[in-house]
């Protein structure tokens, strides 16, 4: 479905909430979790899990223009669960190969994928490039730097339990984190 433009599985959509209608921005999306619209750059940046292995965070520049296709279920750089090997997926792996790359097959690549997987979540814009990424998975947080729409200098800061949503607030520049574990909040200065 999430190569289909009939439905709005796998896709990233524009609604119009005066009458409901949408158009398509972007198709071959998996699973996404996190959604960042910045109108300054005019650009989204969006996060989604991958299947075992290959959590992306991808950049759908100019999101008004054509609808850009980011290749799930065709490519991936995660693989099936259960992987090649097993004789339920042979059938999976021919209808859904997961090629590991995506320009190869004309699709957009992601600009950051994460082998293994972190449980990415949750996106939030610091500065005009500066960025954080959080996780479920991985306990962590990944801030970095978005230049010539590639990322720069991202590192891991370990929270030590999963983030399952993220805040930031300009005025007091805090970022409120979601944390699913202890079900609390946790409260970062950042300047």
């Amino acid at each position: 479905h999430a190569q289909s433009k009939e439905t709005t599985l796998g896709k990233i959509i524009k609604i119009n909430i005066n009458n409901g209608s949408y158009n398509i921005i972007s198709i071959g999306h998996r699973n996404p979790q996190g959604l960042l619209y910045d109108k300054e750059q005019n650009l989204i940046l969006s996060t989604e899990h991958g299947p075992h292995g290959g959590d992306e965070i991808n950049l759908n520049s100019e999101p008004s223009s054509k609808i850009k296709n980011f290749g799930w279920a065709i490519s991936s750089y995660g693989e099936h669960y259960g992987g090649k090997d097993s004789l339920k997926n042979k059938d999976k792996y021919l209808k859904y190969p997961l090629h590991k790359s995506h320009s190869d097959y004309g699709f957009i690549e992601p600009i950051k994928y994460f082998v293994p997987s972190i449980g990415i979540s949750e996106i939030v814009q610091i500065d005009k490039d500066k960025f954080i990424v959080s996780s479920l998975k991985d306990s962590s947080i990944y801030p970095f730097r978005l230049e010539n729409n590639k990322i720069k200098n991202m590192s891991r800061v370990v929270i030590g339990e999963r983030i399952r949503d993220m805040i930031y607030d300009k005025e007091t520049k805090k970022i409120w984190l979601f944390l699913e574990d202890s079900a609390s909040l946790g409260i970062i200065n950042f300047e």
